[in-house]
């Protein structure tokens, strides 16, 4: 098996597992994760709110060998997570294409864009990190309804 990119989706337990919370995960060869990235809201310590209801949109790359889940959030292990397959390759491929996706995370860091929880989430944040590596994200949903967001375009033309 080759490194792959996968789209991904948690249920959120609050929300009864109708609302999601979407992800972007590089995987090894073994199918074991190497970095997620995820969008929400930043506390003011940079930690990751995961109960956001406002706050400053961030994007997080998390690396699997450095664990801190305040800071770092890890999704994809999670047992109800579900994904689909955006790009599969040798590692060479796909580290060019993660390269590209932790550009547009430091660049949704910089943009001082406001997360909400209906209109620019880590849903918007996980479409746009999957378009920023020049994939196109599921247009179904991964989880059982299309995560709020999800569809919404983030406008990161002012940002750096």
């Amino acid at each position: 098996m080759n490194h792959r990119i996968l789209f991904g989706s948690y249920p959120i337990p609050r929300f009864a597992g109708i609302a999601s919370h979407n992800f972007v995960v590089w995987t090894d060869e073994t199918g074991r994760p190497l970095y997620e990235i995820n969008g929400g809201a930043a506390n003011a310590d940079d930690s990751f709110n995961y109960c956001a209801i406002r706050g400053r949109l961030t994007a997080v790359v998390t690396d699997y060998s450095n664990r801190d889940l305040t800071y770092y959030p890890e999704f994809y292990v999670r047992p109800t997570s579900r994904t689909t397959l955006l790009l599969e390759g040798n590692y060479a491929a796909i580290a060019t294409k993660w390269r590209a996706a932790v550009d547009m995370a430091a660049r949704i860091r910089a943009s001082d864009l406001v997360y909400s929880f209906l209109i620019q989430n880590s849903n918007s944040v996980a479409t746009a990190i999957a378009e920023g590596m020049g994939l196109t994200p599921p247009s179904a949903a991964v989880g059982r309804v299309r995560a709020p967001g999800s569809y919404r375009h983030l406008a990161l033309d002012q940002a750096a």
